[in-house]
């Protein structure tokens, strides 16, 4: 079936950049550090949560692998808290 009207151009407004195909991920343009700092703390504490999960079921040494991941996770979550406390301090 041939389609009756053409597909319109590509928009070339600055206020909706084209992502190239090969990106699957994106952040979102205009995304505050706030929300995006929270965003990575919540998922960090998820990781954690998971980590913690995984190594229990895990024999002695791979166990000790994960809650490596573990750590270097909660290193993470500290940075990303302080620099949400920098940016966006609680009166």
């Amino acid at each position: 079936m041939k389609k009756v009207t053409p597909n319109p151009p590509p928009s070339t407004l600055d206020d909706n950049p084209q992502t190239p195909p090969d990106v699957i991920f994106t952040v979102r343009p205009g995304l505050s550090t706030e929300a995006a700092l929270s965003n990575a703390s919540e998922m960090l504490e998820s990781a954690t949560v998971c980590a913690y999960d995984c190594a229990e079921r895990l024999d002695r040494q791979s166990r000790k692998q994960v809650l490596a991941v573990v750590q270097m996770i909660e290193i993470a979550q500290l940075l990303v808290d302080e620099a949400l406390n920098r940016e966006c301090p609680v009166a």
